[in-house]
């Protein structure tokens, strides 16, 4: 049987004529695929197979020559649409928004910190009607805990008391007062509650002593966290002492710029800078300046107390020289060196007792009188006039 027999006997069984076979060749010369975005595939999940479905034919091909009725038109190629690009989610802002928002919370954290750090304004803050000051030096071993002790002793308004607060954590201040029992101090007294005016304890010449006290390491860090927490931790604690206006609170503090030191300049209405003649404490003048600077509070004093002055030599007499030049007025008073501050500490006796006419006790008995003069100056000047 011949090719053409069996197309003509395949159209006639179907009812149709084998003049309207034509053979339909595809090219795929021109043909030009079109740049289609393909989205990120979704995350696969094992189903069950599908069922069979009915073979699907490209849409370049004619369909099979088996199907019945008139020939249909090849369809031709179909642009479709790229995909748009995919919106962000309603969550995440833009990029300028991010960056604004991460702007605003580092002022807003900028200036937490600035409020933290500079207290409560000052007309906010509850005060004692006590006279405070605070004892404070850039380097160690110069005569803080001895020098307070001294002002403790001598620096009394008429009705009134003299209260020395130990803040370093040496704890050291009670010996000098001569106070030798372990007592409780700051380190068991830290909460706010805690009443400071129950725990005084008697001291030298008619001295009060609040000493820092003993305790675990875990104690200490408690306490140091309360004031980094609350700047205004200890004038709390010196407002609920119920002080009067004839009172005076006399802070000894650590050396350099400790919470315990910040604390005590941030409640002071003198500071007195101790310092001796040498090299590296003349070095750490600019240091302490700006120190005391950026922590000045309104109506404020600022003063310097040479200490230990040993005039036999003759580099210390020199760097004394430069002392008195670069500081002038604000250089309140200078001790001189005595041997016998320690030996009083020694033996547990109070040396205005024990060595009035030392220089050491004549040098103290002068600082005590140029405090009082330049902290009581108003109270001095009115009980003068007549």
């Amino acid at each position: 049987m011949k090719y053409v027999d069996d197309i003509t006997k395949l159209f006639t069984r179907f009812g149709a004529n084998a003049e309207s076979y034509q053979e339909i060749q595809p090219n795929y010369k021109d043909f030009k695929d079109d740049p289609v975005t393909v989205a990120e595939p979704e995350p696969v999940v094992a189903l069950s197979p599908p069922p069979a479905a009915p073979p699907v034919f490209l849409l370049d091909e004619p369909p099979p020559s088996l199907l019945s009725g008139a020939p249909v038109e090849p369809v031709r190629n179909v642009v479709l649409p790229l995909p748009s690009p995919k919106a962000p989610p309603l969550t995440e802002p833009p990029a300028s928004s991010a960056t604004g928002d991460r702007q605003r919370l580092s002022d807003l954290l900028h200036e937490l910190n600035q409020v933290r750090r500079d207290g409560l304004p000052e007309t906010t803050r509850k005060r004692t009607r006590a006279k405070v000051i605070a004892i404070v030096s850039a380097n160690g071993g110069v005569g803080k805990s001895t020098v307070a002790a001294g002002l403790a002793k001598t620096l009394r308004r008429p009705g009134g008391r003299t209260i020395a607060i130990d803040l370093d954590p040496q704890n050291a201040l009670s010996s000098h007062l001569g106070i030798t029992r372990q007592v409780p101090g700051l380190i068991q007294l830290r909460e706010q509650d805690a009443d400071w005016g129950a725990h005084r304890l008697p001291g030298f010449s008619d001295s009060e002593c609040l000493p820092f006290g003993t305790g675990e390491v875990n104690d200490r860090r408690l306490l140091k966290q309360l004031m980094l927490e609350d700047s205004d931790w200890l004038n709390q604690h010196l407002a609920s002492m119920n002080l009067s206006e004839n009172d005076t609170v006399i802070l000894d503090t650590p050396s350099g710029a400790t919470v315990y030191s910040q604390q005590a300049l941030d409640a002071a209405d003198l500071v007195l800078v101790m310092t001796v003649a040498d090299a590296a404490s003349y070095l750490a003048l600019d240091t302490i300046t700006q120190w005391l600077e950026s922590s000045r509070r309104r109506a404020q004093q600022h003063r310097y107390v040479l200490n230990q002055r040993d005039d036999s030599r003759s580099f210390c007499r020199d760097m004394g020289v430069l002392f008195v030049r670069r500081l002038g007025a604000n250089l309140i008073g200078t001790i001189r060196l005595d041997h016998q501050f320690n030996e009083s500490l020694a033996y547990g006796r109070d040396l205005l007792q024990y060595a009035p006419e030392s220089t050491g006790c004549q040098d103290i008995l002068s600082l005590s009188g140029a405090v009082q003069a330049l902290l009581f100056a108003d109270a001095c000047s009115q009980q003068g006039t007549p």
